[in-house]
């Protein structure tokens, strides 16, 4: 929105991020998913609450998650789709060195604080479309980091305003 020169974003609140986090860890949980890292961001790419499960490995899995959130917010995408742009291209057949080598100067270029794969979803007001941040997982199968992060979301108080991308999950290891 641009209202008399200014910028206005919205964001997903401390209390709102805390509770998606909690949630996708209950779904690991329930599911028996080996212990994961979550990361909940604002739409700036700011990191607004991170947990770790007791046995989650503390220096890869943080670190992989807000990989996972921050590429959300920054291609405007879910990691999946990230990877698959570029480790698959649009047919579904793999891609050529150029395109790879492509998706590795960008992850590069930014530090490395992107991933291409999944566990990181977008998260929009359903009402306007508004980026209001995104949500990463680390630690278990890249299908089950999905799951939670979409569960998260799904389950949480502001769910009803809320659409996640993507919409669906495709973990097949659902207890």
């Amino acid at each position: 929105q641009n209202m008399a020169g200014l910028n206005i974003t919205k964001s997903l609140n401390l209390a709102v991020a805390d509770e998606i986090a909690s949630l996708a860890i209950k779904a690991a949980k329930i599911n028996a998913f080996k212990p994961i890292s979550v990361c909940v961001m604002d739409a700036a790419g700011h990191e607004i609450v991170t947990k770790r499960m007791d046995g989650c490995p503390a220096m890869a899995y943080p670190k992989i998650s807000h990989a996972k959130a921050n590429t959300c917010v920054s291609t405007k995408s879910s990691s999946r789709a990230y990877g698959e742009k570029y480790l698959h291209g649009s047919a579904g057949t793999e891609v050529g060195p150029a395109t790879f080598v492509r998706v590795i100067n960008q992850i590069s270029i930014v530090g490395g604080d992107m991933a291409a794969f999944q566990g990181g979803i977008l998260v929009k007001e359903k009402s306007t479309g508004d980026i209001l941040g995104a949500v990463g997982i680390s630690g278990a199968a890249g299908d089950e980091d999905e799951y939670c992060a979409l569960e998260g979301v799904w389950k949480c108080s502001m769910a009803d305003a809320l659409v996640t991308f993507p919409e669906n999950h495709d973990c097949k290891t659902l207890k």
